[in-house]
């Protein structure tokens, strides 16, 4: 069955909400802020949808990661 979909703007708004959910994370600049939801081929059923990458990887958070594979599984790309 296929997921629904959102915009990028949608995406990005989604993950921003989550992300300042987060302890201590409110107003923090993050890749999502910066570089934004960006389309992708998605091979086998896979997500056609990733955030752009701006900061060193060394930088990124384990759990924000997780929200994105999260929306990733619910959701794709609008067209």
């Amino acid at each position: 069955m296929p997921k629904p979909t959102r915009t990028a703007g949608q995406l990005k708004a989604m993950l921003i909400a989550r992300i300042e959910a987060l302890p201590g994370l409110r107003g923090q600049q993050t890749d999502i802020h910066r570089g934004g939801v960006i389309g992708m081929l998605s091979e086998d059923g896979g997500p056609n949808w990733s955030v752009r990458v701006v900061t060193d990887r060394g930088t990124h958070r384990a759990d924000i990661a997780q929200l994105i594979r999260t929306l990733q599984g619910q959701f794709d790309l609008e067209d």
